[in-house]
């Protein structure tokens, strides 16, 4: 009897682990069912993007502020992919623009994008950006100015302007949502906030849409200074109650918007 109960136990203790080793075999050998979301970000030889754009400048003036509004088309195009030294395929980017369809598309700016497994980048105007972070989640935060200051001066008209000045840390707010761009409805679309900060005298609000295969949709940027000399001859106490439409003396908002990809 003894005996028949330890081969009982036995064939037990058996049957458990070929069972514990068929599981880890069949997780190892399973693929995983992970979107990391690197569809946002595409990169590819080829691409082609045209967007409409339009901007509000603010130009300090002798007793007031000058303001002016702008609209233009620009056009992006990746036209090649080189090793860098951070071993990452980097893409170039060559970007055209013009004032109408009429007019013929002028040289502009080169600028250069990458992807690696954990973060998409973007260099513009010598700055890198940490654009977003893989897997892409909703209210993931991280510092997408991490490569450079904050306190880094921009010219705009002329002015110099502390753009990123109290961006503190990205968002991923809303993810594989649909967004209106103008005309065009995207289906999955994640939304980034850049900057979301406001003082007596500073305004910083900074927003990404990129749609899935498609890349970046829609920007929108407001970066906006005053000190409420223009609207309320420098008195703090009524400055606050002034849209910044009205009270803003420097700075600039911009309105990007996709029309075409390929």
């Amino acid at each position: 009897m003894k005996d028949n109960i330890n081969r009982i136990k036995y064939l037990w203790v058996l049957a458990a682990v070929l069972l514990i080793v068929y599981s880890c075999t069949k997780r190892e050998t399973e693929p995983l069912d992970l979107d990391f979301g690197y569809e946002y970000y595409p990169l590819q030889v080829g691409q082609i993007r045209e967007f409409a754009v339009d901007s509000i400048i603010f130009d300090p003036a002798a007793g007031r502020t000058q303001i002016d509004t702008n609209s233009w088309f620009i056009k992006e195009s990746i036209t090649d992919s080189f090793p860098g030294q951070d071993g990452l395929t980097w893409y170039r980017i060559e970007r055209v623009q013009r004032q109408s369809d009429a007019q013929p598309w002028q040289i502009g700016k080169v600028y250069a994008a990458a992807r690696s497994k954990q973060q998409a980048y973007r260099t513009e105007e010598n700055l890198r950006f940490i654009v977003m972070t893989f897997p892409l989640r909703a209210n993931e935060i991280w510092n997408g100015n991490a490569f450079f200051s904050n306190t880094t001066s921009v010219e705009v008209a002329g002015e110099q302007l502390k753009m990123f000045k109290d961006w503190g840390d990205y968002r991923t707010v809303s993810l594989a949502e649909p967004f209106q761009a103008g005309e065009i409805l995207f289906e999955n679309v994640c939304s980034i906030q850049l900057a979301d900060s406001e003082n007596l005298v500073e305004y910083r609000q900074a927003k990404e849409y990129y749609a899935k295969d498609i890349g970046l949709i829609y920007r929108e940027l407001h970066i906006l200074d005053t000190q409420c000399e223009v609207c309320c001859n420098g008195d703090y106490s009524v400055c606050p109650t002034v849209d910044w439409g009205q009270k803003a003396e420097k700075g600039f908002i911009l309105r990007q918007r996709l029309l075409h990809w390929q």
